[in-house]
């Protein structure tokens, strides 16, 4: 009899850990709180526009691709996947625009025209990172259960190009003097919420990869993948329940048995995988059942920045590219009071995706679904969203026209979406509203990371990006790798891995 495995959650890493596990013939059902799947990496329907709820860069899409190789799918017979040039343009205080292209002569061209003197340092930078990727890179496609797990070769190989002392910023001032080709080169940690001054100086390869790899695009938005992905599963015989909201994992003694939905339904299982936000989950489907993941535990942890957000369906197109990051000229001094003091801020980082001048199917002709994004201090502020929305609102705006093509948006808007970080927190059981998860600190890293083996139950796993190796599609794709291998592992005996992992290990 085929061995049964409940996922709660329905995002990325539920998904993939399903399709990895249903095509090794294990017997998978999926619960989702919502009634489309998904989570952050969905969408929404807001009239005639379709927007991504979340994520809207795909990089390194071969790790995706990957997924569906190791379920025995090929990734590009459901959705189409298109490369961006330029990747975005970055728009400065002082007026500066910098258009970087995964093409490294026009990059090294707009380097030249934008900072001069910086080009050559650019190069050494490039051939310092690749050699850096090659040995980090592994670090992140293994699991950390236990402390001697630093000790494997592929780690201590790794140790030196870490550079554990520094901060990305520390990192980026050895090669470029130009304060907004360092800003060109960090601002990135954008995608982890964190501070450039603060993150880990290893961070330094994710902007390594957007201009090696570049940042590409899927028809229909990101959330196609999450709906490609549950195809998969249902292709294979898996059950995915919408608006099947979890209630709590049934154990018996230590080990995980189950799962009890919110309408007193028990759901028996040999193996629970969980793919909710990590800190929610504990402090909800656990209870007094913990160890170490008490709640006092999880309070005293640093988590990631939130961030506010207006999707806008609006009549009319804008000549701007598809990805745009406009900073203010207090960029520091914001990222400090959004991810250190954590003060209300004003607006001085927006990013703005305008999709349409790339993909025609989210909206009508001649119209445009934009989507806002101001990073700000995540629920431990205890700020007021409700009240202060308004106000931020309009700041955003103002902002936008003042430093964008974008003056006159608000006559043309027809639909109009807002989420605050107290929105995440309550519609989404995001913890304290920290959309990153966990900060990425060295000491919330690896080891240190919940781990992808449930610490609290055996039987239980996690994937998502509140464990190793922490948020961001490649790594949520990474994290439902080894929680698949981890639960054969359990279940067979079989302390090799069950997968061709080609690219992971």
């Amino acid at each position: 009899m085929k061995k049964k495995i409940a996922i709660i959650g329905a995002g990325p890493g539920g998904l993939a850990s399903a399709m990895l596990l249903l095509s090794m013939d294990y017997d998978v059902a999926i619960y989702e709180k919502e009634a489309a799947v998904g989570g952050r990496t969905g969408r929404f329907l807001l009239g005639d526009y379709i927007f991504d709820i979340g994520p809207t860069f795909l990089m390194l899409p071969q790790y995706m691709e990957e997924i569906f190789r190791l379920s025995g799918k090929n990734i590009h017979d459901y959705v189409e996947i298109t490369p961006l040039d330029p990747l975005y343009k970055l728009r400065f205080a002082d007026g500066t625009e910098f258009f970087p292209s995964p093409d490294m002569n026009k990059t090294l061209a707009e380097i030249k025209r934008a900072f001069p003197g910086e080009a050559e340092n650019y190069l050494k930078l490039r051939h310092d990172e690749q050699y850096r990727f090659n040995r980090i890179e592994q670090c992140f496609k293994r699991p950390y259960d236990s402390f001697f797990d630093f000790l494997r070769p592929v780690f201590l190989e790794a140790l030196p190009q870490m550079d554990i002392h520094n901060s990305l910023q520390g990192r980026l001032e050895k090669y470029f003097t130009n304060e907004k080709m360092r800003l060109a080169m960090t601002f990135q940690t954008k995608y982890i919420g964190m501070s450039p001054w603060r993150a880990p100086s290893a961070y330094s390869l994710i902007s390594f990869i957007e201009h090696k790899w570049g940042i590409h695009h899927v028809t229909g938005g990101l959330n196609q993948l999450t709906l490609a992905m549950a195809k998969v599963v249902e292709e294979y015989g898996g059950k995915i329940h919408t608006s099947a909201k979890v209630k709590g994992i049934l154990t018996r003694g230590k080990q995980a048995t189950g799962i009890v939905l919110e309408d007193g339904r028990e759901i028996d299982a040999d193996y629970v995988i969980i793919n909710a936000d990590f800190s929610y989950a504990m402090s909800n489907f656990l209870k007094d059942r913990r160890k170490k993941y008490t709640d006092a535990d999880l309070k005293r942890r640093e988590y990631s920045c939130s961030t506010f957000m207006l999707y806008l369906g609006v009549n009319k197109q804008y000549n701007i590219p598809h990805h745009n990051l406009i900073f203010g000229e207090h960029f520091k001094a914001y990222m400090d009071e959004i991810t250190m003091t954590r003060q209300p801020s004003p607006a001085s980082l927006v990013y703005i995706h305008n999709p349409a001048v790339t993909d025609t199917t989210l909206a009508p002709k001649g119209k445009s679904p934009i989507y806002i994004l101001v990073p700000v201090p995540n629920n431990k502020t205890s700020i007021d969203w409700d009240k202060l929305k308004p106000e931020f609102r309009r700041q955003v705006l103002d902002f936008v026209a003042a430093n964008t093509e974008i003056k006159d948006i608000e006559q043309y808007i027809e639909e109009e979406k807002m989420i605050t970080p107290q929105d995440w927190q309550r519609d989404f059981n995001v913890y304290n509203g920290a959309v990153f998860n966990l900060n990425h600190d060295l000491n919330q890293m690896f080891y240190f990371r919940p781990h992808n083996r449930s610490e609290e139950l055996a039987n239980c796993y996690i994937a998502g990006g509140g464990t190793h190796p922490g948020s961001g599609l490649p790594n949520l794709c990474i994290s439902s790798v080894i929680t698949a291998e981890l639960l054969i592992r359990d279940d067979t005996g079989n302390h090799r891995w069950s997968f061709d992992n080609k690219i992971y290990l």
